[in-house]
């Protein structure tokens, strides 16, 4: 979506409906929400929502790899913390 949003060149909504790379980011969108009610449907909301926390990392990720954005202390502080309290909660919701 970030790199179809640089590339509007219409005004309004008629730029966003006619700009592929905005239209495939929003059906990757949709498609991620349907993903995600199927998984609620028997998965564990306490393991489910810390999992779908990984997202900002990947996001981070792959804005650094992709769109050569700035990488600071405190993004890698940020993306740590998720993904320590994802180990802690994936380890707490283990059952014995």
């Amino acid at each position: 979506m970030k790199s179809g949003a640089a590339a509007i060149t219409s005004p309004g909504i008629l730029g966003i409906l006619t700009n592929l790379p905005v239209m495939a980011g929003y059906c990757l969108y949709g498609i991620s929400t349907v993903l995600l009610v199927l998984a609620l449907k028997d998965g564990e909301l306490s393991i489910l929502y810390p999992v779908i926390a990984l997202t900002y990392v990947w996001v981070m990720v792959l804005s650094v790899w992709f769109f050569r954005e700035a990488l600071n202390a405190f993004k890698v502080a940020g993306v740590s913390t998720i993904i320590m309290g994802v180990c802690v909660l994936g380890r707490a919701g283990r059952k014995p």
